[in-house]
């Protein structure tokens, strides 16, 4: 039954329109044929099969056209002049196919004698057909309704199984384990810069925990979140590791979706440094412009190595969080990208600020 109603493939909306068509025409010529005392059924249908194709293709050109071309748009004034002008023209057409009146057929004791095709039965015809469009648009916008919330509460499930996917990715064993070692270490050869580590370590074990809950996080967080992180590799790496974050623009007024500075920063050093003999280096750009934010990270690729990211591992860690960026983010609302040769590994990150305010999509 949901399939029936909520599918939005060509058969089943064909299927739905011509069911409801006839379950239109049926009730219509029920309600005319036992208005006339169960006399001339073949007189009710006809009377109501040509009514049903005017009411219902009123009612198709304001919900498909009229309302998300004029309406939604804000054209108000354009909307109503539109819709009776179009009610208008279907009742005159409709009197050149048929002179009888729907609701005149039902309640005849209502109309005076006289011509059906003066100006006075075509405003009545319109207002007839103005009725069933507005029972249209009430048992339309239902179900558009009940089928965003169930869209919703999907995605909403979604993004709670990608946050904790993520949760869990981003808490490495290594990172945990290097950074116990780390700290151990200074603590015998310089104790006197224990207390900062160990602060720096509180700091971000704390906001993976928190921030990874929200959907969206302050950017300047975010670049915190790796300037920590990146300063405990420095510890661990030495004169090895050679890192710069770049900030380009006024990045106070983004958000992004939590951790995946990080994951990128992470990505880079695990498959970069780590695997590199020599010095290594790790660079951040963060570009921001008025509606677009650009991030760019790079690493240096180990000499001994002709492997690719994905071949070194990062490629299903990479594509998590593609799959996680398309539930948070629309269709176009954001782009990535993956360059590299026998010297380093890119990946380009744009994200549109315009994401958070969800256009409206074509009214279906």
């Amino acid at each position: 039954m949901n399939r029936f109603i909520f599918d939005t493939r060509a058969k089943y909306r064909i299927i739905r329109h011509v069911v409801l068509f006839l379950f239109v025409v049926f009730a219509f010529t029920m309600v005319l044929f036992l208005r006339g005392n169960g006399k001339n059924l073949g007189k009710a249908l006809e009377v109501t099969s040509v009514n049903s194709v005017f009411f219902l293709g009123y009612a198709y050109i304001t919900l498909f056209l009229l309302i998300p071309e004029f309406l939604l748009k804000g054209k108000v004034v354009w909307f109503i002049l539109l819709f009776l002008l179009i009610g208008t023209a279907l009742s005159a057409l409709k009197f050149v196919v048929s002179d009888e009146v729907f609701y005149a057929s039902v309640a005849p004791e209502n109309f005076l004698p006289g011509s059906m095709k003066s100006l006075r039965f075509m405003l009545i015809n319109t207002k007839d057909m103005t009725f069933i469009v507005a029972l249209f648009c009430v048992a339309k916008f239902t179900k558009d309704f009940i089928y965003t919330e169930k869209q919703r509460k999907k995605l909403e499930v979604q993004n709670s199984e990608a946050r904790q996917r993520l949760l869990q990715s981003q808490l490495n064993p290594h990172f945990l384990f290097n950074t116990i070692n780390n700290l151990y270490a200074l603590s015998l050869l310089q104790p006197q810069r224990t207390s900062e580590i160990v602060e720096r370590v509180q700091w971000i074990l704390r906001y993976i925990v928190e921030q990874s809950r929200h959907d969206f996080v302050s950017l300047a967080d975010e670049v915190a979140l790796i300037e920590n992180y990146i300063s405990l590799e420095k510890l661990r790496y030495g004169k090895r590791l050679k890192a710069s974050i770049i900030k380009k623009g006024n990045i106070a007024g983004w958000k992004i979706p939590p951790m995946v500075l990080f994951f990128l920063a992470e990505n880079c050093i695990k498959h970069g440094s780590s695997a590199d003999l020599g010095v290594s280096w790790l660079s951040v750009l963060i570009e921001s412009f008025p509606n677009v934010l650009n991030i760019q990270v790079a690493n240096s690729k180990p000499a001994d190595t002709g492997k690719s990211g994905a071949e070194n591992g990062s490629g299903n860690g990479l594509q998590n969080l593609k799959n996680r960026l398309d539930i948070l983010y629309p269709e176009n609302g954001y782009s990535f990208q993956i360059e590299e040769n026998k010297e380093k590994f890119i990946i380009r990150l744009q994200l549109k600020k315009s994401i958070n305010e969800m256009g409206a999509k074509t009214y279906r």
